[in-house]
């Protein structure tokens, strides 16, 4: 249902972005024009669907992760609004999956269970790394990351089922 809402809103804000989906053994690539026919979500229900992406995609758990070329997470301590650069020194390295000994992985827990209590790491059921500089989230508003998401420039950055699947666990029921 939750995957429904996301492909929904990705048409109905007139996302152009290319949409991967996997499906048994082979990977397709899809345009988003070609999951939903235009038309087919109104803008009110899309903007409303928006709303509750866009309040997973501002929160400090995603956004703390979506930083620039720097590869150097943020963090933002629980019950607190200012962000701070992760502690320990922790470089996302070249690869952005954490210092190369030591990726991300090693504290972030990859479960799919509930990601409670709060406040408590979130739990997406991937393999942890920073996000592509392409889609760098910190600092940004809901429009400018809307923005972002239907760049076609941008559309190598591929939304498979995992990281839909991680929005999905985050987002506000």
């Amino acid at each position: 249902m939750k995957i429904s809402l996301i492909a929904l809103v990705l048409a109905g804000v007139a996302v152009s972005v290319v949409t991967g989906i996997v499906a048994a053994k082979d990977e397709v690539k899809l345009a988003a024009k070609d999951l939903l026919p235009p038309g087919s979500v109104s803008r009110i229900d899309g903007l409303a669907a928006w709303k509750r992406i866009e309040a997973v995609v501002t929160h400090p758990r995603c956004t703390n992760c979506h930083v620039d070329a720097k590869a150097i997470p943020i963090w933002t301590p629980a019950g607190e609004t200012k962000p701070r650069v992760h502690g320990m020194n922790i470089h996302g390295g070249e690869s952005r999956i954490g210092a190369e000994a030591v990726p991300c992985s090693t504290c972030h827990m990859t479960s799919t269970q509930a990601n409670e209590p709060s406040p408590s790491p979130p739990r997406a059921g991937i393999d942890w790394q920073l996000a592509p500089v392409a889609f760098i989230w910190f600092g940004k508003s809901g429009t400018e990351i809307c923005a972002q998401m239907k760049d076609p420039k941008r559309a190598m950055v591929v939304a498979t089922p995992l990281v839909l699947s991680s929005i999905c666990a985050t987002m506000p029921r």
